[in-house]
């Protein structure tokens, strides 16, 4: 494939780059680098612009970032044909979601936060058949995944981020599809519809993915109550599951705080689990690099300061 450049957005250690190839293919691509080398890396088969309102003016400060994160945490955009691409305008740093099920007992609730510098923090409460999980993890320069309060079995920490990770792409490809103008004006609740008739949604994180398929159809309400207010929702999403139909619901907020997350160089980190992102925690208080055999030892810091110091 010939790749043509068409844009190019950076912004410290973070970058956005958009491409074509002559057959008209578009793509983009979102990079976190660190001392000249690429560290994480997301891409979507669409335009950056697809991605939501504020690549619309990408040099604006902290947009290449959140935007870069918010693609890297979740490795997300659909494969597939996405409803409504060229027109999305959602790209929120504050983004809550309960999901429930008809049916099946329990519901999963995560809080996904973006600070302007990229960082993330998503709290998360899974509950399914007797059992709770419930922790918060943070995301740190692109590098560093800390949790908190998660149970000692391996692996939680990860499902409980692809949970959130999932779950919110999906609400906002969901509202993409049914209010491609972005959020609806203050006032009562907007009743929205919107149906798919071939194309499938396709989502993934680094560790897992899924796939929704056509046809598909999403009704609810969205409501703003005043300008500056999160856009409330409520969502009841039924697909094609091997033939049969299935619904899922969802209920939450989405909103682009003016005052986002904030996580001090100060913050302490005593009772927080460290390791770097792409490791797998084990047993021990070590990690292993997936595919290596090689132990790193968490970084000894007491301070977020200290943390993002690290290589």
């Amino acid at each position: 494939m010939q790749c043509i450049v068409e844009d190019l957005f950076a912004e410290g250690e973070w970058a956005i780059l958009e491409w074509r190839d002559p057959s008209g293919l578009r793509g983009c691509g979102f990079f976190h680098v660190v001392d000249g080398r690429i560290v994480l890396h997301a891409a979507t088969g669409t335009s950056c612009r697809s991605v939501g309102s504020g690549v619309r003016d990408p040099r604006r400060p902290g947009t290449v970032r959140r935007l870069a994160l918010l693609a890297l945490i979740s490795a997300a955009a659909p494969t597939g044909a996405q409803p409504a691409a060229g027109s999305a305008a959602w790209a929120p740093n504050d983004i809550r979601v309960t999901q429930t099920e008809t049916g099946r007992p329990g519901n999963v609730t995560t809080h996904f936060e973006v600070a302007a510098n990229g960082d993330a923090r998503i709290a998360v409460e899974l509950r399914n058949d007797g059992t709770h999980t419930a922790g918060t993890i943070l995301l740190i320069g692109g590098r560093w995944m800390l949790t908190q309060g998660f149970t000692a079995k391996a692996g939680k920490d990860i499902e409980a981020l692809d949970a959130a990770a999932l779950n919110s792409q999906l609400v906002i490809v969901l509202l993409t599809a049914a209010l491609p103008g972005g959020r609806p004006a203050p006032g009562p609740a907007q009743h929205v519809r919107f149906a798919e008739k071939t194309s499938a949604i396709r989502i993934a994180t680094a560790s897992t993915s899924a796939e929704y398929h056509a046809p598909w159809t999403v009704t609810g309400s969205v409501t703003v109550p005043e300008a500056d207010a999160p856009a409330s929702y409520e969502l009841s999403f039924t697909y094609s599951d091997e033939g049969a139909a299935r619904t899922i619901d969802f209920a939450g907020s989405v909103a682009n705080d003016k005052s986002p997350l904030d996580l001090p160089d100060s913050m302490k980190l005593a009772g927080w689990k460290v390791r770097r992102l792409g490791t797998t925690p084990e047993s021990s208080p070590t990690a292993t690099p997936s595919g290596a055999g090689a132990h790193h030892a968490p970084p000894k810091v007491a301070t977020l300061g200290e943390l993002r110091e690290r290589p």
